[in-house]
């Protein structure tokens, strides 16, 4: 029997994986960092809706949980 264990590394974050936002939109204002996020997360939904290759689905995953996870900080940091 194989045992199959789950990447335990940790989950990479949207600097990591979307270029445009560690090279531009990072230095933008909080607001238009939330709105950046918002609308990659709905146009990956998009795309993983759509008949995109199976080798695209964890890197789409993984981007709406980064930006998911960007605008969460972003909130938190907004609010103090």
């Amino acid at each position: 029997m194989l045992n199959f264990f789950r990447n335990s590394s940790k989950k990479a974050s949207l600097q990591q994986l979307d270029h445009l936002y560690m090279q531009a939109i990072s230095k933008l204002s909080v607001n238009e960092k939330i709105a950046y996020c918002q609308r990659l997360i709905e146009s990956s939904k998009y795309h993983l809706e759509q008949s995109c290759s199976k080798k695209d689905v964890p890197y789409l995953k993984s981007l709406i949980q980064a930006a998911g996870d960007e605008i969460h900080k972003l909130r938190s940091r907004k609010d103090r």
